[in-house]
């Protein structure tokens, strides 16, 4: 059934963390157009937060953090830094020509209707990849409708309606589990998976396995030519998409690896206080044993575990880390619950 938890241990992704070129405009977005609710809205600043994320002295950054309230997954965390006048100005992480990269790339989120979403993007200008395209998996899957356009910051949002209502099918099993939790008022989930592009699915799911107790819930090579369109990948391209799940239905990790095309990497771009989409970010029952488990699969620490500031939460033990699959960052907080 749809409610029934993969990895009662794991941790589903807590938040996407996202520096933002406009916070405004990226505020509208995710609280107007997809129905967010702002959690919390702090300024972060102080050595505890520069030393976390990297940063020279100086800088601070506005935090908004959105989600559905009573959800503690599927979360966005947007990020405006604030850097002292004659500094560097941060870069653009991902630029538009990328459809498929290294490091964390993309968010999804369930539709009501994609139909009339689609319309209205294309109305108010947002660039779509392609009309929506429906998928037919068959009777046990069912047929979900995808679509994907730019959304702010250099991030694709991909949309899904779950056309299907038979509670035989996962996609139906999947409907009336959204139903029966509530769209937002705009019609939305919070995130429901979130793309991380690797170069070593093996090593990517170890970390999310060992870390943090996520399970693998999908394992499948995709190559069809409708799909590959879709993702603007070439008709003959072949992806190892592997689906990490923690103890929600929401906040999902999907692993794709590119087996026979080439791909760029965000990776050496995304870091504070660059503009995109900067790291996935989860919380741990014990934060030394995650550290423990980092040192063992060989990940990168790159900073704590230690206390930073984080929206909603005040001061907070956490980690900076790179996934050993891609290098991509990972924030590892501990779970105050």
């Amino acid at each position: 059934m749809a409610e029934e938890i993969i990895a009662p241990n794991g941790s589903a992704m807590r938040a996407a963390v996202i520096g933002c070129r406009d916070i405004n405009k990226s505020l509208a977005f995710y609280r107007d157009r997809i129905g967010l609710s702002v959690l919390a809205d702090e300024t972060l600043s102080g050595p505890a937060f520069r030393s976390f994320w990297r940063l020279n002295g100086g800088v601070s950054a506005r935090a908004i953090a959105l989600g559905q309230s009573e959800e503690r997954v599927g979360q966005v965390l947007l990020l405006d830094f604030r850097l002292p006048e004659g500094s560097a100005k941060p870069v653009e992480i991902r630029d538009r020509s990328i459809v498929r990269a290294y490091g964390c790339f993309n968010l999804n989120f369930y539709t009501a209707d994609i139909h009339r979403d689609f319309e209205g993007l294309k109305k108010d200008g947002y660039v779509l990849w392609s009309d929506p395209v429906q998928h037919f998996f068959g009777d046990e899957v069912g047929d979900p409708i995808e679509g994907i356009f730019e959304g702010p910051d250099g991030v694709p949002i991909n949309l899904v309606e779950l056309a299907t209502r038979d509670p035989a099918t996962r996609v139906g099993q999947m409907r009336a589990y959204v139903e029966k939790r509530g769209y937002t008022q705009a019609g939305f989930t919070p995130i429901v998976t979130s793309s991380h592009g690797v170069d070593s699915s093996e090593r990517a799911m170890a970390f999310y396995e060992q870390v943090l107790k996520m399970r693998p819930l999908i394992d499948e090579e995709l190559g069809a030519p409708d799909s590959n369109r879709l993702l603007n990948l070439p008709d003959n391209a072949k992806t190892r998409v592997v689906f990490m799940q923690g103890n929600h239905m929401f906040g999902k990790v999907v692993l794709s690896q590119p087996l026979n095309y080439e791909c760029e990497s965000l990776i050496d771009r995304a870091r504070a206080p660059n503009i995109g989409y900067l790291a996935q970010a989860f919380a741990a029952s014990d934060l030394d044993e995650a550290a423990r488990q980092c040192t063992a699969l060989k990940a990168e620490i790159v900073s704590g575990p230690q206390d930073t500031p984080w929206p909603g939460s005040g001061n907070i033990s956490a980690m900076l880390v790179r996934n050993p699959g891609s290098g991509a960052l990972q924030v590892v907080l501990e779970d105050a619950q």
